[in-house]
């Protein structure tokens, strides 16, 4: 392999551990939603909130469980996962390709890797919850929504 091929595989490599920031994340989940609608295919999120129940923190640790859960998720994700940010505390996983049964196991995956690293230790909690479509949602806002509660900015 030349130094050219190793550079590439390098800045490939290096890419797939990002968090995309909401605008793009959404971007792509509404690319996804038209995809799966125009071939009748299937897709997953799941919402993971770390949610901070000790208030005696400097924001140090919240950084850190946040950087933490990112990495745990980012090595059991599938290469085609895509993961982003909605808000502060909220990580959402993409899955395409996925229907109702692929996205428990995933989140019966995640939570089975969460377990060890002690977030409660550190006064947060993670809890994933996983919307589906199109059992949730005909659309993109539909999903967003149900997923969040709200109407999405």
């Amino acid at each position: 392999m030349n130094n050219g091929e190793s550079g590439l595989h390098e800045e490939t490599r290096v890419g797939l551990g990002r968090i995309l920031n909401k605008d793009l994340f959404l971007y792509l989940l509404d690319l996804e939603v038209k995809r799966a609608r125009r071939y009748q295919n299937f897709l997953c999120l799941l919402l993971l909130n770390l949610k901070q129940f000790s208030k005696d923190d400097d924001g140090r640790s919240f950084q850190t469980c946040h950087q933490k859960l990112s990495h745990l998720l980012t090595e059991e994700m599938r290469e085609t996962d895509i993961l982003g940010s909605l808000n502060g505390n909220q990580l959402v996983v993409l899955l395409p390709y996925a229907d109702k049964a692929a996205g428990i196991n995933a989140k019966s995956r995640f939570e089975g890797t969460l377990k060890y690293y002690d977030f409660k230790g550190k006064g947060f909690e993670v809890r994933i919850d996983q919307v589906c479509f199109p059992i949730n949602g005909a659309d993109t806002i539909d999903l967003l929504k149900k997923a969040l509660g709200v109407e999405p900015s």
